[in-house]
């Protein structure tokens, strides 16, 4: 009968390996993982921006929130529940400056579909989604919260 040795690294037989973990079944990815984007700035829109972060800040009634991304995020789904008003950024430049915006799983497949729909990149896409709704608010627009909630799968 053969003994086990109490040390087995110092057999020459190879040792047992262990089976690798199973393969695990393609899990379903949560729609609420956020994905995070950037898109790049100029020196004059980041100004613009952080002014229009700092005004709703100061505004008691409306929309606050609690970060300039968080602002950004309300900006994108405002912008893609009311796709009429959207249009691809003219003035568009890669620059150093970036910001970021948080979608959802959906949200973010709806900008790709729309930068597909356009023919530009997803950075050109979101930076045309959130200064077209800048733009809007320029004009006198404002958001509402109901338009700014997270996009859900219609289950």
């Amino acid at each position: 009968m053969k003994h086990k040795p109490i040390a087995p690294i110092f057999l020459n037989d190879p040792v047992e390996k262990r089976a690798a973990a199973r393969p695990s079944n393609s899990r379903k990815t949560r729609f609420d993982k956020t994905a995070p984007m950037k898109f790049p700035v100029t020196e004059e829109e980041n100004i613009k921006l952080r002014r229009l972060f700092q005004s709703f800040n100061r505004n008691d009634k409306g929309i606050r929130s609690a970060s300039i991304t968080e602002l950004f995020v309300m900006l994108v789904r405002f912008g893609l529940r009311h796709q009429e008003m959207l249009r691809p950024a003219d003035e568009y430049q890669n620059t150093v400056i970036k910001k970021t915006v948080k979608p959802n799983q959906l949200e973010k497949r709806m900008i790709e579909d729309l930068a597909i729909e356009w023919n530009v990149s997803e950075r050109r896409a979101l930076h045309g989604i959130v200064f077209s709704v800048i733009n809007y608010l320029d004009r006198g627009g404002s958001l509402v919260y109901e338009k700014v909630q997270p996009f859900r799968p219609n289950e």
